[in-house]
């Protein structure tokens, strides 16, 4: 038996339909009126859609094996820093606990927004330290950091962790069902619909001499490998730890954005556009995950390459979108 939660979200969506084709148990805990159905490939394979206020006594009444815990409010902007906190760190927190006590296997979501401006590196360490000193410059990373430490915390000092536990510090993901995100969707998904209603691709202008406007890098990850990688840590229970989760390449706005246009055969039509001031403090102008703990530890599933990530993604854009 395996939960999901966050599962009619982007990662989490994706992930059931993979665990299904494996014929495995899936139990998706989400807010149902948030469920797409056209989000799965065999939505009626679901065995039961469990609320989150529901999820804990769930647990005290099944056998679970292993939860995926994807659900967060992930926006880098929302307005209620108290419900993130909630949400985001005392359930985990809480959830980490239960895991413990009743042996459940807990792979979960981290971020790379927790490594803030990137000034102390991107190295997946479990250091208590180490993380102590990370500073993320939004709430939503601070809240991801916090959930690592405490987890931390629990185990080093306390002695309290699941038998198998996976933090993954995802970068920025892309790919098939993240419609419902609205203004946090891709640039990937951003630039595909404005070239779809004949518009100009927006991009941030840069605000650091280092950077040329669009120029500033990302790690794009494709959700396929994230899925992967996700599957891989259900295969590997004896792995535990932080893990980064990325292609270990950083691109720029500009390339992503030309890679689209070029899966579209269509012709660059960018315009680069000032950024709010609420996100000057908050913006990273350099990711790039170092996959080295992950590849050493036997992880050797290819990447996609930003364009071949992006060309397969554009594909199934076509084929469930009318685009001429």
């Amino acid at each position: 038996m395996i939960i999901v939660t966050g599962g009619a979200g982007f990662i989490g969506s994706n992930l059931i339909n993979a665990l299904i084709e494996k014929k495995k148990e899936v139990f998706l805990c989400d807010f149902p009126i948030l469920v797409k159905k056209n989000y799965f490939k065999h939505y009626n394979k679901i065995k039961q859609i469990i609320k989150p206020d529901n999820l804990f006594t769930f647990i005290s009444n099944n056998n679970v094996k292993v939860i995926y815990h994807l659900g967060a409010i992930s926006s880098t902007t929302h307005k209620n820093p108290n419900k993130q906190w909630i949400d985001n760190v005392l359930f985990s927190t809480k959830l980490w606990k239960v895991c413990s006590k009743k042996n459940i296997r807990l792979i979960y979501a981290s971020s790379a927004a927790t490594y803030g401006n990137g000034d102390q590196g991107f190295e997946d360490e479990e250091s208590f330290d180490f993380l102590k000193e990370l500073s993320a410059m939004n709430v939503y990373g601070w809240t991801k950091n916090e959930v690592d430490v405490r987890n931390i915390f629990l185990k080093k000092f306390l002695g309290i962790c699941p038998s198998q536990w996976v933090a993954l510090k995802f970068f920025n993901v892309y790919g098939i069902n993240e419609y419902h995100k609205k203004n946090m969707i891709s640039i990937v998904l951003k630039t595909f619909l404005q070239i779809k209603e004949n518009k100009e691709t927006c991009l941030f202008k840069s605000y650091k001499k280092k950077y040329l406007d669009g120029e500033q890098k990302r790690d794009f990850v494709y959700v396929k490998d994230c899925v992967n990688a996700l599957l891989w840590f259900l295969d590997n229970k004896q792995i535990s730890g932080i893990f980064n989760i990325g292609t270990g390449t950083a691109n720029t706005f500009n390339e992503l954005v030309s890679a689209v246009y070029k899966s579209l055969n269509k012709n660059i039509n960018i315009r680069y556009i000032e950024m709010p001031e609420a996100l000057k403090s908050q913006y990273q102008y350099h990711t790039q995950a170092n996959l080295n703990k992950l590849k050493n530890l036997g992880y050797n599933k290819k990447f996609y390459s930003l364009e071949a990530g992006i060309s397969d993604y554009i594909n199934i854009l076509k084929t469930n979108d009318s685009f001429s």
